[in-house]
């Protein structure tokens, strides 16, 4: 569908949240931001780079199934742990190539109170990208600066411990990647922020570090649409 249609906006854009790539057709994001999708009735889909006719463009392939966070570590598998991925099992033609890069992983049990990160996903969605007259409707995304403010322990069973990051976490946003400042190295996963009673975004937002979802997305692998194994 051309950028330019006016069903575009109504239909392509239609954005619920950020999810990264974990392994091949392999998409971590909050659980909650996985809830918000029709997986079922087939009308979920991912954006991932590919080419049409030698351009770089973006496409949205079809969500088949999402799976809810679980870690045997946990009492009920961590149900206080808001993640989980979503499966997208594309077909990679010559005329479409699937280009979606896989993330690195950073460790995450290094990031201690002061260090930098950065904040990544598609804030406010579908407003954000039409809010300029040109380059209406274009979809990248946003990036924002903040350091580590606190580490929040796990209090209850069935919790992990949070990263607090100094920085706004606009609605949209969840699923967003926490990553190094310098090197890119996803450090996290965004799930939320505090808002004030009127709405307004406080520079405070929440992260799952990577030592509890890298284990949980290595393990799961399945079968791709052109029947090879992906992980």
């Amino acid at each position: 569908m051309p950028i330019q249609a006016a069903e575009h906006e109504d239909w392509t854009m239609d954005i619920d949240g950020t999810a990264f790539q974990v392994g091949r057709g392999k998409l971590m994001t909050a659980w909650h931001v996985a809830e918000a999708l029709d997986v079922a009735g087939g009308d979920a889909h991912i954006y991932g780079n590919s080419r049409l006719n030698g351009i770089e463009a973006l496409r949205p392939y079809r969500i088949t199934a999402s799976m809810r966070f679980y870690d045997m570590r946990f009492e009920d598998g961590g149900p206080g742990v808001d993640a989980g991925v979503l499966l997208s099992p594309a077909i990679s033609t010559d005329e479409a190539p699937y280009e979606v890069p896989l993330v690195t992983w950073g460790d995450s049990t290094r990031v201690g109170v002061g260090d930098r990160v950065l904040i990544g996903g598609f804030p406010l969605g579908k407003s954000m990208f039409f809010s300029n007259m040109s380059n209406k409707g274009l979809i990248q995304p946003s990036f924002f600066d903040g350091i580590i403010s606190a580490v929040i322990p796990a209090i209850r069973p069935g919790e992990t411990r949070l990263f607090q990051i100094s920085s706004v976490a606009l609605g949209g946003i969840s699923g967003g990647v926490v990553c190094d400042a310098r090197t890119g190295a996803v450090l996290g996963m965004v799930t939320s922020g505090l808002t004030t009673a009127e709405g307004v975004s406080l520079p405070i937002t929440y992260a799952i570090p990577s030592e509890v979802l890298r284990p949980f997305a290595d393990a799961i692998s399945f079968d791709s649409a052109d029947g090879t194994r992906w992980r």
